[in-house]
């Protein structure tokens, strides 16, 4: 299949893994743009291992592995992500094939099939999958939580930002206010994104990119002329921002991609960063003026456990492109000693702030805290 159609082989990098990416010579270009849009670059010193994905977009082709992945015997049905359920199918040769059975978030049933064999991905698109350009972007990521598990990392629900080589870490539950005190942080100290909502800290204190989209609440929007500016030139299909509701907490957002973001607030995206420190935002619908405090490590620890994602992800639910190898008991053990380790040697802040005020005083709040951490 891959002689019927000129074909590019290029090297994208997602943290420490490699990704092999062979695709049609007619996609290459857009794919490499896309992947571009969220992927800074090799994070350089420690080598994880190189991915093969091929990317096949043929409605023929996708049908067969499709219909291969459906077949009996069917080896389990999975829900990767709460709402889409995945059938998997084994192969004499020791591959896996995966199909979709039910899509209850983008209602794309059949648009997509992969084929695995140790670290060789085959991704196979139907010409009516929307935000095709995505679907590599989607696997890249998942290979890489899961790899990193498997050597160490822990996954955080927090956002990131590298401010020179001091990587700070705003770790919360939903709609807490991580994206809107990120936003704070890189334009008041022009630092690099990390990422909005997930980060991985590897065994030795780094934390490591996520590669994933920013979504943006119109309050925030509303609040700084730079996303303002940029959200009508936003290249990914979505509402009108004049339609997204005003109220705190709105699930419904203007959604940049991580390039998109970051060059508005004229920052750039970070591979990796060392922790410094942590933030836990508490922002509220109130006119509640700004107070920070230095969390005890109990508290610290607290909140980090309730905001690590490994082993068990509130979205990423059941790993199945790369099957973690790390039993989910030791990898909780290792996770609780990690939150005790942080909450034991690195300051963790409190922020709190009501949004009904001016955001520039949480700009100066930010801009304090982390020039006078004491």
């Amino acid at each position: 299949m891959m002689g019927q159609l000129p074909y590019e082989i290029w090297t994208s990098h997602a943290g420490d893994l490699a990704f092999t990416v062979t695709a049609p010579a007619v996609w290459a270009e857009e794919q490499r743009r896309y992947l571009a849009q969220y992927l800074p670059g090799r994070l350089g010193d420690r080598g994880l291992g190189t991915f093969h994905l091929d990317v096949h977009v043929n409605d023929a082709d996708c049908h067969q592995m499709v219909w291969e992945a459906t077949r009996s015997p069917i080896a389990r049905r999975i829900e990767p992500v709460p709402g889409v359920v995945l059938l998997e199918r084994l192969t004499s040769s020791g591959a896996r094939c995966y199909a979709v059975a039910a899509d209850a978030v983008e209602h794309q049933a059949r648009a997509f099939a992969v084929r695995v064999h140790d670290r060789h991905i085959e991704l196979y698109l139907h010409r009516t999958a929307r935000k095709p350009h995505g679907y590599p972007l989607r696997l890249m990521r998942e290979a890489m939580l899961r790899t990193y598990e498997d050597h160490g990392g822990v996954v955080f629900h927090a956002a990131g930002a590298d401010l020179d080589g001091r990587g700070v870490m705003i770790c919360g539950p939903r709609s807490s206010g991580k994206t809107t005190l990120l936003t704070c942080l890189l334009r008041s100290m022009r630092g690099d994104l990390l990422s909005n909502d997930r980060l991985v800290l590897d065994r030795r204190g780094r934390l490591v990119a996520v590669p994933l989209p920013v979504p943006v609440a119109r309050g925030t929007i509303d609040a700084v002329p730079e996303l303002d500016n940029a959200v009508r030139a936003l290249s990914r299909p979505q509402r009108d921002v004049g339609e997204l509701p005003t109220t705190f907490g709105a699930t419904a957002k203007a959604e940049f991609s991580a390039h998109e973001y970051t060059t508005a607030l004229g920052t750039s995206l970070a591979a990796g960063s060392w922790l410094r420190t942590i933030i836990v935002p508490r922002l509220t619908d109130t006119t509640e003026p700004t107070r920070t405090r230095l969390l005890p490590a109990d508290e610290a620890q607290q909140v980090l456990a309730a905001n690590c994602f490994t082993p068990y992800d509130e979205f990423w639910i059941q790993p199945w492109l790369v099957p973690r190898t790390t039993p989910d008991a030791e990898l909780h053990r290792h996770a609780q000693q990690l939150t005790q380790q942080l909450a034991a040697d690195i300051p963790c802040f409190e922020v709190s702030f009501g949004v009904r005020n001016p955001l520039n005083q949480l700009d100066k709040a930010v801009l304090d805290l982390l020039r006078n951490p004491q």
